[in-house]
Order: structure tokens, then C-alpha cells, then sequence
């Protein structure tokens, strides 16, 4: 079949429906000593940003526009997780007055006139993060506190997802108004080597009530919504399915997470990455093989095989070449033709 755009093709492999190929992208930008270290070994200086990389690389460019709701006059934690707040006193007196910039300010019209370059160029995925109900609170409780915050702050921790969602609420109106990206994303982390880092219940009341109300909004712009959690999601991924998320990713092989189990488990949803990023130095021998892994589910179902989280700095450029070529190779086998795989109900919904 003829060759699609990046979007076409994204739009259509997520509906099940037949593509010329898989996409070929890598959703993280790499490591700052993963791109050194190729700098180190000849690569030039004008391909060591996100898009020159990927676009030197020949993969279909994607393309993050990540909003916050932080100014920068919200207090900066004095180390890594740790808290900018104990309490509700502290939230209203400190915290609060400095959230919430105007939209324009952080999505200025330059920036959706360089979106709508990328389009009509018809070579990038572009999509749209923000922080989840699980990560923003912690940005504000610190790492410990806010795991303990569900038990002693539950009316805060509410509050705080309730006056985020309202303002989210605005910014998806105000940006995809102007632009319809090609999918979504919010950074969550909630899961670890162990699993969930919270139960199903406090999942239900905690978290749930911000998805069932921003998930509707953003599929009425026909617009998919992909959880973003490290981590061994196995129990998360049925939790996130029930308030409607399209999709998953990074699934790490180091958590010992198996696609195989959740396209069983959620038919309907796409899964990004998943290629074990810790066999690359190995070589070719084990890069094929961590691909003829994968290439079943991804036969079966909607996955966009990627590396499952960054490219470690212990990859040459040379070896990632060879991964590259290979992800081509096997992203050519995945075309969904004459295939039975459940189409994603926003694509379905809206004839997309």
C-alpha cells in the first residue's frame, strides 16, 4: 500500500485497521550521556537535539509538548522528592498562590504555529503531557509524605486533584482548540518492581474521580490517552482500563512486565515500548531476539514496539544503528493486514 503519514499511520494502527508499517519511534528523548557518548564517538554536534536525533536516525518523529501547572514562583524542593508543603495551611498560604499560569503563557502561538509546521510536514507524532493524579501530588507532598498523605491529608490530596482537573479543564479546551494531537500522555510512575504503589481502593477514590472526569473531555476532541508508568503495571493496567485510557507505556523488562498478558487482559488498549533496553550492548544476536519476543503480541495486538524506557549510555551509536535497522525490519511485519485486533473507541468513535 502507499506510504502514510505518521499520523495516518498511527491513527490507523491504533484502529486496528491496515497500516504500510508500524511506526518506528522512540517516545523518550535519550540520555544526556547516551547522546555524549555518541558525540564522543563522531557523531555531529547539529543532530544532538531530540528532533535532529531522531530525524538522523530516519524514525518517525514524536514529539512531546509537556504543560505543568507550576510557575516559577512555586517553591523548588531542597533535594530530589522531597516536599514543598506538610499540610493545608501551607498548601493555601505558599503553595497555591503560584499555580495555575494562564495558557497562553505556557502554550503561546508560536508554539502551535511550530505544531502545525510538523504536520503539514507529515513526518511527526506529536503529543500532550501532563502530570497525573498520582504524580502531582507527590510533586507537592514529596515522595513519603504523599504515599502516607492517603491516610493523613485525604480531604487535601482530593482538593489538590479536584483544583488541578479544573484548570486542566481549561487548557485542554484552549489547546486542543487549536491543535489535535495525536495522542496523550499523563506521567504517573505509579507502579514499581513490585507493583502498584497504592491498592485498587485507594486507585478508586483518589485517583479515578480526576480520570472519569478528564478522559470524556479529551476523547470528545478524538484524542487517545496513554498512561505513562514505569514499573510492573500487570494489576495497574485493569485500573487504568476502567477510566478509559487507550494505552500504556514504557512496560520495562527489568519490572518483569509481559505485554502478552495485558493484550489477553485489555484487548482494546495499545502498549509503547516494551523492548528491553538492557540487551543492546549485547549485540545484534540478542537485539533480534528480544524482537522475535515481542513480534507475536505485537502481531496480535496494538503494540508499538520501542525501547521501554531510554537508550542506556552503554550503547554504542554504532550498536544503535543496528537497533534501529532492526526496529525498521520488524516494524514492516507489523501492517494489521487481515486482522481481528479491537479498534481504539476514539478512533472508532469519531471516523478519525
Amino acid at each position: 500500500m502507499m506510504e502514510m503519514t505518521a499520523n495516518e499511520r498511527f491513527a490507523a494502527y491504533l484502529s486496528g485497521l491496515e497500516v504500510d508499517r508500524a511506526p518506528a519511534i522512540e517516545w523518550a528523548p535519550w540520555w544526556n550521556l547516551t547522546v555524549e557518548r555518541w558525540l564522543s564517538e563522531g557523531l555531529s554536534p547539529e543532530y544532538a537535539g531530540c528532533e535532529a536525533l531522531q530525524g538522523y536516525f530516519g524514525l518517525d518523529k514524536c514529539l512531546q509538548t509537556w504543560a505543568g501547572c507550576r510557575t516559577g514562583k512555586t517553591p523548588h524542593p531542597e533535594s530530589f522528592g522531597a516536599a514543598i508543603m506538610k499540610d493545608e495551611a501551607d498548601y493555601e498560604r505558599i503553595i497555591r498562590p503560584t499555580l495555575f499560569p494562564e495558557y497562553s503563557k505556557i502554550l503561546p502561538d508560536s508554539h502551535f504555529e511550530w505544531l502545525e509546521m510538523t504536520r503539514r510536514r507529515g513526518d511527526t507524532l506529536q503529543f500532550f503531557t501532563v502530570d497525573g493524579s498520582f504524580w502531582y501530588p507527590r510533586t507537592l507532598f514529596g515522595i513519603e509524605a504523599h504515599l502516607y498523605s492517603f491516610y493523613d491529608e485525604p480531604e487535601l490530596y482530593k482538593r489538590i486533584c479536584d483544583e488541578y482537573a479544573d484548570w486542566l479543564c481549561g487548557l485542554f479546551d484552549y489547546a486542543f482548540s487549536r491543535f489535535r494531537f495525536d495522542f496523550m500522555s499523563f506521567a504517573e510512575d505509579m507502579s514499581y518492581n513490585g507493583g502498584p504503589m497504592i491498592s485498587v481502593e485507594h486507585f478508586n477514590e483518589f485517583l479515578a474521580p480526576f480520570y472519569n472526569r478528564l478522559i470524556p473531555l479529551i476523547h470528545s476532541n478524538g484524542i487517545p490517552v496513554f498512561i505513562d508508568s514505569d514499573g510492573d503495571i500487570t494489576q495497574a493496567v485493569d485500573w487504568y482500563a476502567s477510566v478509559g485510557a487507550d494505552g500504556m507505556f514504557p512496560l520495562e523488562r527489568q519490572a518483569g512486565v509481559d505485554v502478552a498478558v495485558y493484550i489477553e487482559k485489555q484487548p482494546q488498549m495499545a502498549f509503547l515500548g516494551h523492548f528491553d533496553k538492557m540487551c543492546m550492548r549485547h549485540g545484534e544476536k540478542a537485539m533480534r531476539t528480544e524482537f522475535e519476543r515481542i513480534l507475536p503480541s505485537a502481531l496480535r495486538g496494538k503494540v508499538i514496539p520501542s525501547v521501554d524506557h531510554q537508550t542506556p549510555p552503554d550503547v554504542s551509536i554504532e550498536l544503535y544503528k543496528v537497533y534501529v535497522r532492526l526496529l525498521k525490519e520488524y516494524c514492516g511485519k507489523l501492517t494489521h493486514k487481515d486482522s481481528c485486533i479491537e479498534p481504539c473507541p476514539v478512533f472508532a468513535d469519531t471516523g478519525r
